[in-house]
């Protein structure tokens, strides 16, 4: 009789295990239902050039930190670089890593979005570092070119979700999405 019992309550056990989670128990599942502050922060600057000709190349400047809070279970994040881009400017089809010694780390591939230009980082970055972005402004352009750079943040993820490398899309839909950005403005003159 007691072996029946346990097997029972073990039984029991596996199987809510094994249900999939209502949309109220699923904790966050998008960037709108994320209810709580983001786990890693960034403090971030963004330089570029104050005065550009039309059709130059402007060289945009990231320096960042990152903070994680902290907690009694470990936690992952996966982050793009980028943002929205002066209207018609051409790229950047890679961002590079800079550590703050200025020694060049790495080179990551970028791609157009909705939302603008974004570039994957694969993996870690240290806390502190540079990231630099170049873009080429529009031939007849004048006014005021102004670009909208950050980090895209998703945290929360777990070991073997960090190892997957869900595209942008994915992660957006999956887990806790922040944004970190800046302005900065370019004054285009002939």
């Amino acid at each position: 009789m007691r072996r029946a019992l346990g097997l029972a309550a073990g039984l029991t056990l596996v199987a809510t295990a094994l249900s999939p989670a209502s949309p109220a128990d699923a904790g966050c599942l998008s960037a709108r239902k994320c209810e709580r502050e983001a786990l890693i922060v960034f403090d971030l600057t963004v330089r570029g050039a104050s005065r550009a000709a039309p059709g130059r190349e402007v060289t945009y400047v990231l320096d960042y930190s990152t903070t994680w809070t902290p907690s009694f279970a470990p936690y992952w994040g996966s982050y793009w670089v980028g943002g929205s881009f002066p209207k018609g400017a051409r790229g950047p089809s890679r961002a590079v890593l800079f550590d703050t010694a200025g020694k060049r780390l790495a080179t990551f591939p970028c791609g157009r979005y909705a939302d603008g230009v974004w570039c994957e980082t694969r993996g870690r970055i240290p806390n502190q570092g540079r990231i630099v972005l170049s873009a080429r402004l529009p031939a007849r352009g004048h006014g005021k070119a102004r670009a909208t750079l950050g980090f895209d943040s998703f945290d929360g993820l777990n070991a073997q979700d960090h190892a997957r490398r869900h595209t942008r899309a994915q992660a957006r839909a999956k887990f806790c999405n922040y944004r970190f950005s800046r302005t900065v403005t370019t004054k285009v003159v002939s």
